[in-house]
C-alpha cells in the first residue's frame, strides 16, 4: 500500500505545481546587475550593485531535475513539442502491462526529484550613501522527493507486477520523504556598510519575508520492511512513517472547499543573513551627494559573500491534518483493486489496515513546513575590464525532518559584463553528480537563460529542463539628468535622444 499512497502524492504534487520547473537563476542573481534579484543568494551584495535604483517587474524561474526518469536524446529533443501532431516518444517494457515514455536509470542509487517554480512579483532596491532598500514579492512552489529506494521507485513507476522484484524482502532503515508546499512571500531587504577603509570594504545584510501557507503535503519514512509476493499483494513487514497535509479541497467529498474556507491555509517568516567583503581596486571613499543617482560605483578586485538562505517555515492550521503509523505491520491483498473515493476514506482505510481502528494513526490538526534552508556562498572575480569570473556553491541543510529540501550546486560562471549587454556561461555540478552547462543573456531590461542546455539541444538525455528570465528597469550609479530641467532622474534615463 505504501508504494500506492506515495505514487497518489506525487501525481497530486505533478499537477499542482506542473512538469517543469529551475533552481538558482544564476544569470539574474549573480554579477553587478542582479540589483533587487541578488538577495535571492545574499541580501549583502545590493550595496555592491552598479545600480542605484532597480525596479523588478516580473520574473520567472522554472525547473525539474530528476535521477530516475529520462527520455533518450536519439529521440526526442525538447523543441520537437512545437512540432504539429507532436506525440512523446514510447516504447515497450518487459512486465510493464502498458507502453512507457520514460525510460529508467535502473542502478541501486537512491532517487531524487526536485521541482521548482518561482514568480516574482513586483520588487525594487534602492541603494543611499551606506545603505541599501529592497522590497520583494514571490509565489514560490517547491516539490522534493529525497533518497527514495531504487526498489520502491520501480514498483511506483512499473506497478506491483514487475516480476524480477517480487518475492523479494526489501528493507532499509534510512529516512527518505518527499515534501511539496506553495506559498506567497512579502520580503524587505536592507544592507548596510559595516566597514569601509584602505582598499577593504564590508557589507552585511538582511532579508526578513512574510508567508503565506497554500497547500503542504509530507510523508517521512523512517524504516520499512516489506515484500511483494504477487500482482496485486503488499506485505509490509514493519513500517515507521508520518504524513500529514494541507489541501484546499473538503476531505469528505474530494470537492472544492467551501467560500468560507480561508485561501491561506498558514502562516510563517522566513529570513536571510549575509556578509559580503570587498577587495577594492581603489581606495575608498566615503560619498558626499545631493541627488541619488550622483553616487559612483566602486570597483573591485574579488568579492567574497556568504549566506543563510530560507531560514524559516509555514505553520500549516487550516484544513491540516497528521498522521503517524508506528512500527506496524500490514498484508493488503488485492491493492490494485481498492479505489477511495475521499481523502478521509483513505487515511481511514490506512488506518485500520495497520491498527485495525480507522482513527489510530491519527494525530494533530497542525503541522510546520520548513523552507529549503541553504548555505550560500559566492566568489567574484574581477579578471579585466568587462570580464569576470564568478563561484558559487549552495549546500543545503535542514532544521527539521518535515523541510524541503533543495540539491547542492557547485558552479562555475564566467560572464562578461556591460551596461547594454550580459552574457554569463555557468558550468555546475547539481547534486554532487550531474555536470551541467548553461546560458543566459541579459539586454539592457530583458535577461534570459538556462543552467541546462544539453536537453534543449539534444546533447543529453532529457531527465529535467530549467529555464528563467527577467524584466527590469535598472538606473545605474553616477548617470544623472540634467539639474533643474523639470523632469526625473527616471525621465532622463528613458526619454528620445535626438539624433
Amino acid at each position: 500500500m505504501l508504494s500506492r499512497i506515495i505514487l497518489i502524492w506525487l501525481i497530486f504534487s505533478f499537477l499542482q505545481t506542473g512538469m517543469v520547473r529551475s533552481q538558482e537563476m544564476l544569470g539574474t542573481t549573480l554579477g553587478n546587475y542582479a540589483g533587487i534579484n541578488s538577495v535571492q543568494l545574499n541580501p549583502s551584495a545590493m550595496p555592491g550593485s552598479k545600480q542605484w535604483l532597480d525596479i523588478q517587474l516580473v520574473g520567472v524561474d522554472l525547473s525539474f531535475q530528476n535521477n530516475y526518469l529520462y527520455l533518450s536524446k536519439h529521440e526526442f529533443v525538447f523543441w520537437d513539442i512545437f512540432k504539429p501532431g507532436f506525440v512523446l516518444p514510447s516504447h515497450d517494457e518487459e512486465y510493464a502491462t502498458e507502453v512507457r515514455n520514460f525510460y529508467r536509470y535502473n542502478n541501486a542509487n537512491r532517487k531524487n526529484v526536485f521541482i521548482n517554480l518561482r514568480i516574482n512579483g513586483p520588487g525594487a532596491m534602492v541603494i543611499w550613501k551606506n545603505h541599501a532598500f529592497g522590497i520583494h514579492t514571490a509565489m514560490r512552489s517547491v516539490t522534493s522527493a529525497r533518497k527514495i529506494p531504487y526498489d520502491l521507485a520501480n514498483f511506483m513507476y512499473l506497478g506491483l507486477n514487475y516480476k524480477p522484484q517480487q518475492n523479494i524482502n526489501y528493507k532499509t532503515d534510512k529516512r527518505f520523504g518527499m515534501f511539496q508546499m506553495n506559498w506567497f512571500e512579502v520580503g524587505l531587504s536592507y544592507a548596510y556598510k559595516v566597514y569601509g577603509r584602505g582598499f577593504n570594504r564590508l557589507d552585511a545584510g538582511i532579508s526578513v519575508r512574510k508567508l503565506f501557507g497554500l497547500t503542504g503535503l509530507y510523508a517521512v519514512v523512517e524504516d520499512i520492511d516489506y515484500m511483494v509476493p504477487d500482482d496485486t499483494t503488499l506485505q509490509i513487514n514493519n513500517m515507521k512513517a508520518e504524513y500529514g497535509f494541507s489541501l484546499p479541497i473538503d476531505y469528505n467529498s474530494n470537492g472544492l472547499g467551501t467560500a468560507t474556507d480561508p485561501l491561506m491555509a498558514g502562516g510563517g517568516w522566513g529570513f536571510d543573513l549575509g556578509v559580503t567583503y570587498t577587495r577594492l581596486k581603489r581606495l575608498h571613499q566615503e560619498q558626499y551627494i545631493d541627488r541619488l543617482c550622483e553616487q559612483q560605483y566602486e570597483d573591485y578586485l574579488y568579492r567574497i559573500g556568504v549566506a543563510l538562505i530560507d531560514i524559516g517555515g509555514i505553520r500549516f492550521k487550516d484544513r491540516a491534518q497528521t498522521y503517524s503509523i508506528d512500527n506496524r505491520s500490514s498484508y493488503w491483498e488485492n491493492l490494485t483493486q481498492f479505489d477511495f473515493q475521499t481523502v478521509n476514506q483513505l487515511m481511514d482505510t490506512i488506518s485500520y489496515q495497520f491498527y485495525g481502528d480507522p482513527t489510530a494513526t491519527y494525530q494533530d490538526e497542525k503541522f510546520t513546513l520548513w523552507l529549503p534552508s541553504a548555505l550560500s556562498a559566492q566568489f567574484d572575480y574581477h579578471y579585466n575590464k568587462n570580464w569576470y569570473v564568478n563561484a558559487a556553491l549552495i549546500f543545503p541543510f535542514k532544521f527539521s525532518k518535515v523541510s524541503l529540501t533543495r540539491p547542492s550546486l557547485l558552479a562555475l560562471t564566467p560572464r562578461y559584463e556591460s551596461r547594454w549587454f550580459d552574457a554569463s556561461l555557468p558550468i555546475s555540478l547539481y547534486d554532487w553528480t550531474q555536470l551541467r552547462m548553461g546560458l543566459s543573456f541579459r539586454v539592457y531590461l530583458l535577461t534570459i537563460g538556462t543552467e541546462k542546455l544539453g536537453p534543449l539541444l539534444g546533447f543529453s538525455n532529457f531527465n529535467g529542463m530549467d529555464f528563467y528570465f527577467s524584466i527590469k528597469i535598472p538606473l545605474e550609479k553616477g548617470v544623472c539628468g540634467k539639474r533643474n530641467s523639470g523632469s526625473c532622474p527616471a525621465y532622463e534615463e528613458f526619454k528620445p535622444q535626438k539624433l
